[in-house]
């Protein structure tokens, strides 16, 4: 479905993402490799998840942002570190046990790391209540000299079938081209999250005629799906065949989306190329124009572009669909 333009080699454009860089002494951005923030960040992720897990609360906030948002297994939510201090001093104090552990780390650009994973959430002051599964989301803002924590948001593990159906038949229907199919899947007011513009009506139809026109054929194989909130958590590969080459390249994706009243309100999508032959295509994926592409690491596989994953918030479930095909 969306995805960006890259504005130069390792830089995604993404809205809320884009970082003013620290200068070094000869004027070079420092900006890590994809490589080194996949590393780094998942690091990172552990250490805040050890520090929190052991009551070491001013070492877990360390890892946080000035403005991050949090978003706890009950649903609740706080704006800000200072609060997110105060949050989680009472969660110690009234022995709120919350355990995490990363299962997939997603590298949107050298700036930008998303993490996904499960964990425990345990009000040990309620006798009559066990631990409850939780899924996470976590987002990773590079600040030109470390990362920092913009954003977390895990939610109890439970079904929500026909929300995650609903976002298996929106790829469906991108990836066959069924335009009549899609529109009333989508909510009035649905947007493609953009730095430029929201992707709905025109805009949003263009990009869909230009993907088609640059790939004759596209699968959509679902890794896995859960909720967070009225967030749908996808993480996808897409296979696509080059129209006119014939050449078939992958990615994998990780796709967020929300879904309200029976339709998909706002959506975020991001992708990474996957190892291995066959060689990238010489066009950017979805533009059509026939320019040369950018590096690898930074091709998508669709045409609308994307920012950086915000909360989205209200209560939330889990579910999972791994290995389904969606063509």
């Amino acid at each position: 479905m969306g995805a960006r333009r890259p504005a130069a080699p390792w830089r995604l454009v993404s809205t809320g993402a884009v970082l003013g860089l620290v200068l070094g002494c000869a004027s070079t951005p420092t900006v890590p490799s994809p490589e080194v923030a996949r590393t780094d960040v998942l690091d990172a992720e552990r250490r805040w998840w050890r520090a929190v897990s052991t009551g070491d609360v001013d070492r877990a906030l360390s890892r946080f942002s000035e403005d991050t948002v949090f978003e706890a297994p009950d649903g609740s939510q706080v704006r800000g570190r200072v609060a997110l201090g105060a949050r989680l001093r009472r969660d110690l104090r009234d022995r709120i046990e919350v355990l995490g552990t990363p299962e997939h780390v997603h590298v949107d650009s050298p700036e930008l790391v998303v993490v996904t994973g499960s964990g425990r959430w345990t009000d040990a002051a309620a006798e009559d209540r066990g631990p409850t599964t939780v899924r996470y989301i976590d987002t990773w803002r590079w600040t030109g000299s470390s990362w920092r924590l913009v954003s977390s948001a895990a939610s109890p593990q439970a079904e929500s079938s026909a929300s995650t159906a609903l976002v298996r038949q929106v790829l469906a229907a991108w990836s066959s081209g069924d335009w009549a199919g899609l529109q009333p899947l989508l909510a009035p007011g649905y947007r493609a999250r953009s730095n430029v513009s929201t992707g709905d009506g025109g805009e949003l139809r263009r990009r869909f005629q230009s993907f088609h026109r640059s790939w004759a054929k596209a699968r959509f194989d679902i890794v896995e799906q859960f909720t967070v909130g009225e967030r749908i958590v996808t993480r996808l590969t897409a296979t696509l065949t080059e129209a006119g080459t014939g050449r078939t390249l992958r990615y994998a994706g990780l796709d967020v989306s929300r879904v309200v009243d029976g339709q998909l309100t706002d959506h975020w999508d991001s992708w990474e190329p996957l190892p291995g032959p066959p060689s990238p295509s010489t066009t950017t994926p979805g533009s059509g124009s026939g320019t040369p592409a950018p590096p690898p690491a930074s091709s998508p596989p669709s045409s609308t572009e994307t920012s950086s994953v915000v909360p989205l918030p209200g209560p939330g479930a889990a579910s999972s669909a791994a290995g389904t095909p969606v063509e």
